[in-house]
Parts: C-alpha cells; structure tokens; sequence
C-alpha cells in the first residue's frame, strides 16, 4: 500500500485479536475489488496492527467477476482472441482456476456495449458469435464447471450467435442456412443441435444473473433493453418477434420453456441459449460468487464484516453484491459495515434493514476527477476513521 496512506494516529491495543472479513465489490473507474479489499485492511492495521484480516473480492456476476473469482481462489487470467459483436477481432480474457477445473468467463468480454461507441450500436448487425469463440477455448481446457456472468452485452440476437459457433444450424423453410443477423430469426423454421461438442453435457455451466426477465414480451429483451443496444422504437415489434421465434426453437431442444423462464433475456437473450443447448442454470450473480470463494465459511468468527461498492442507494437491495454480502453475514450474527463513494437515493432504508452503517468515502466536495483520483486514500481513511468507532466503543482507546 502506498505510503500516502497514513492516519497520523497511534494505533491502538484492543487486548482481543480481532477478525475482519473484507468482501467488497469493485468501486467503479477507481479500484478493482481486490484492490478495495487491501486498502481495507490497510486501514483495519493502522488503528488493529494485531487483526486477522480476510480479503474477498467479491462481485455480483457482471464487470469484475473474473478478476474477482480468479484472486480469490487462486486462478489465472487466459487471453485469447474472439470477435466483437460487429465480428472485429478483439483479445478477450477468461478465468481459469485449475485446482477446481473452474472457468469463468463474462460475455462482455467478447460482445460488451462498451467495445462500442454510440454510433456503432446496431442491433442489424450486431451478433454473439464472439462468445461461442470464447466458449470454445474454455472447452480445449476440459473444465468441470462454467461460470458465466452475463450483462453488459451490445447484442439482441439471442444468443444465435454463439450458438452457430457452438455447432448449432438453423434452416428456414426452403431448407436454407438462417444467417446471423437477429431479423433473420423469423425465418427460422427448424434447429439442428447434433454437431454441439458432446463435452458440454459433462460440464456444470451456471449462469451469474441479476436479472429476471423472459426472452420475450414486454419484460422481454428487446422490450426492456433493446434501446439501449440501438433497437428504434419502430423496429421492437420485429426484434421481439425474431426472438420469439428463436425461444419456440429453443424450447423444442431443451423440452421445456425455458424462454419463458426468469433470467431468459439476460444479454440480449443470451440466457436462453445458454439454458436450452448446454443446459445451464441461472443463479443470482452474487450468490454464485460467494458460494464459489466460500464466503460463509470464512465469515465464521469474525468481529466484523466490511463490504461496499462505488455507488449505494435502494437499488443494493436487489442482488447487489453489499446487500448478498451483508444478509450471508447477518445469518451469523455478525454486523456488515458498507462503504461506497456515492450515497444515493433511498440508501437509508439498508440501514434500518440489516447494515449496521453504509458510510460514504468521498471527503470533500471536489469535481468528479478530482474524487476519483483521492478514491483510494479517502477510502482508507475512512476506514481508519470507522475503526476508531469501533475502538473507542470498546472503551480500548482514552481522548
């Protein structure tokens, strides 16, 4: 930790060895999760020198899961070429953690609206065929268990990308190949999945999901997030009813419907393909995420438990990973302490519902940039400042 870092307080004796458990998420455009976990428990040391901290970078299944999952359990980050969602190449990274034969992999990676700049957002030509890219490098490695965070994405093609890359075909009803263009989804009149890898069927693959919408309808994909990936108000009856077609095919291969099932229009309809040809299981992002590093178990015995993100206010509530964190610490009795950089609106109803304090970092009243660059030593004294609290109400310390 840089030496900027400094209370210019005596640390103090509590008489108890205490443990701290660190599991923030990342605050955005400012510190990884991991690197919120460190200056956590540099700033626990300064006023504890004696403290048991555990560092767990969390995440809650979309930006930062990878990073977050392979530091925690001692993984790797795999580079590897894939194409963006207009199909230009791009180097994109997956986790692989090789004692649990674990890969991780985040959509965005491969096809995230933010590989694109306003202009280029075009759901015509946009497609996922970069994931299936993905997905078949993550294959060579013969994993046991896929985790897939899913959000972000500049895609309403309901995954047929990838899944043309993963082996599938589509016919419409002159027996002609069904190109990759998500209009072209209403012509699609019948799926051949017999040329999918057979490996896929021996592989757990778990969908990190925060969101519970279908594939179609109006809590569908292209209803619910198809403007923002470039679909014009004009043109959301076509999309939605490209992808219907695409769910009724879908569903013949899985038996079931899993286009209607919650989590189905996670990236542009990603989490339907996802269900329907390999099988996998949509869980709350963050409630992967803990269960993956453990996090109950190593919460067991601890004094306190700190957690935050870069922004908090009622929203947290709604699988955000303070809110996942602070209930897994609650069923132990142990008191959550949230710090984030941006206290929002309604943030005060996470208080009166299980958070001991949500307390916010920034320090001053200063321009944007200006907050961002002080992030990290804010944040640190902030902590400093929420363990003298802590201190003196242990009556440890005497004013």
């Amino acid at each position: 930790m840089g030496s900027h870092l400094s209370t210019g307080y005596p640390p103090h004796d509590c008489g108890v060895k205490m443990k701290f458990v660190l599991a923030p998420d990342s605050f955005k455009e400012t510190m990884s999760a991991s690197e919120v976990a460190s200056i956590m428990s540099a700033g626990i040391r300064s006023v504890f020198p004696d403290a048991e901290c555990v560092e767990v970078p969390m995440a809650d299944g979309g930006e930062g899961t990878t990073e977050s999952l392979i530091d925690a359990l001692g993984g790797r980050p795999i580079w590897v070429e894939v194409s963006d969602a207009l199909g230009r190449p791009r180097q994109a990274c997956f986790g692989w953690v090789e004692s649990k034969r674990l890969a991780i992999v985040e959509i965005a990676e491969a096809v995230g609206i933010e590989h694109l700049t306003p202009d280029e957002r075009d759901p015509h030509k946009a497609n996922s065929r970069g994931v299936g890219h993905l997905l078949n490098h993550v294959l060579e490695l013969k994993p046991r268990r896929l985790i897939v965070g899913l959000g972000g994405s500049a895609i309403n093609d309901g995954g047929w990308g990838m899944a043309k890359e993963l082996g599938v075909s589509l016919v419409d009803e002159n027996g002609a190949d069904v190109d990759c263009h998500a209009l072209s989804l209403r012509n699609a009149k019948s799926i051949d999945t017999s040329h999918v890898d057979h490996r896929w069927a021996e592989i757990d693959v778990v969908l990190a999901c925060d969101v519970d919408n279908p594939l179609t309808g109006d809590r569908g994909a292209t209803a619910v997030f198809g403007p923002q990936k470039g679909v014009k108000p004009e043109e959301l009856e076509l999309f939605d009813e490209a992808l219907s077609c695409w769910g009724t095919l879908l569903d013949l291969v899985a038996g079931a419907s899993v286009s209607d099932q919650a989590g189905a229009g996670a990236a542009g309809g990603l989490g339907a393909a996802f269900m329907s040809i390999l099988g996998a299981k949509p869980r709350r992002g963050v409630e992967v995420v803990m269960e993956t590093v453990q996090l109950s178990e190593k919460i067991s015995g601890a004094d306190f438990v700190f957690t935050g993100e870069g922004s908090m206010d009622f929203q947290t509530r709604f699988g955000k990973t303070p809110w996942g964190v602070m209930l897994a610490a609650k069923e132990q009795g142990v008191p959550t302490i949230a710090f984030t950089g941006n206290l929002g609106e309604g943030a005060q109803t996470l208080q009166e519902d299980g958070f001991v304090a949500v307390i916010p970092t920034v320090r001053k009243v200063a321009p944007l940039d200006e907050v961002l660059a002080t992030a990290q030593p804010s944040l640190f004294e902030t902590v400093c400042m929420a363990c003298r609290v802590i201190a003196a109400a242990r009556k440890n310390i005497r004013f």
